[in-house]
């Protein structure tokens, strides 16, 4: 007997279309739970501004903030006057620092600015003063090594460094940087630059005299680190960077119309209206008259 033309068909070679789309549910289904997950991480987390404004510019290419600026007008500064030994900036997630030598700024054991460093920091100060946003705050932070001071200005390595980073505190404010938002630290030799650390005896003992001047030198700088300030600070400073809530427009005169009905949610039921009681009257009775109980 002939098969009919319509059930000659071999089904092990027929492919099976229509499950080929069935894997996308569940792949929409895994990016649906981890874009909640990380929508969860967002929402308890607590993310600096430097590091929202760096993600925007990677994402968006769009400007936000200015460090990015300020970092590359400094290393004009450094590449003009041929000091790329002496400073080096770098930006972050942190936010943006720049680094000085303490050869470059001070003479040993002083806490005045040399020649040759108001010579590199001037340019530098103008353009925190001129080009940085009032919304980024400044913090200087001075270091020594472990070589032990005492002399008529400085008892300790403390004093030393903090003495280093009110120096160039000053310098900024006298230039015109808000005090407000500059603050100082002194770490003595206490923060090593290197991987040796300058404040354990038995590791310095073991270097040769060059490599010990070496890691010395690498701990003699001063360092200043520029992020964003907290927006209470910034609305004191200038009020005019933050901006105010925009104000509901009052109804029109005369209009007799009622404000709109406020959206409800999907738990939420409408509230019914509340009754006010009338306002009570005071009645007086007359000069004479008799009170029944």
């Amino acid at each position: 007997m002939k098969v009919p033309k319509h059930l000659q068909i071999d089904r092990l070679n027929i492919e099976a279309s229509s499950h080929t789309g069935g894997w996308i549910v569940s792949y929409a289904d895994m990016m649906t739970i981890i874009l909640t997950f990380f929508i969860l991480l967002l929402s308890i987390s607590t993310i600096a501004r430097t590091k929202y404004d760096l993600l925007v510019q990677a994402f968006t290419g769009e400007r936000a903030g200015n460090l990015m600026e300020v970092k590359e007008e400094i290393d004009k500064v450094i590449e003009e006057q041929n000091l790329g030994g002496e400073i080096a900036t770098k930006l972050n997630k942190d936010g943006l620092t720049i680094e000085f030598s303490n050869a470059l700024l001070f003479n040993s054991g002083d806490a005045d600015l040399k020649e040759s460093g108001i010579k590199a920091f001037t340019p530098i100060q103008t353009h925190l003063k001129d080009s940085l946003e009032t919304s980024y705050g400044l913090v200087v932070e001075g270091y020594t090594d472990d070589v032990p001071i005492s002399n008529a200005k400085f008892s300790s390595n403390w004093e030393l460094s903090t003495g280093r980073a009110i120096h160039v505190m000053n310098r900024m404010v006298d230039a015109g940087v808000d005090a407000r938002r500059v603050s100082v630290k002194g770490y003595a030799n206490t923060r090593p630059a290197t991987e040796v650390d300058v404040s354990d005896a038995k590791a310095m003992e073991a270097l040769s005299d060059e490599e010990r001047e070496q890691v010395r030198a690498a701990n003699r700088r001063v360092i200043i680190r520029i992020d964003a300030l907290d927006p209470d600070v910034v609305a004191r400073i200038d009020p005019k960077a933050v901006k105010p809530p925009a104000a509901a427009a009052p109804p029109a005169a005369g209009s007799t119309d009622a404000p709109p009905e406020k959206d409800l949610g999907p738990f939420e039921m409408p509230k019914a209206p509340e009754k006010t009681a009338p306002p009570a009257t005071l009645k007086i009775a007359p000069l004479g008259a008799t009170r029944r109980s």
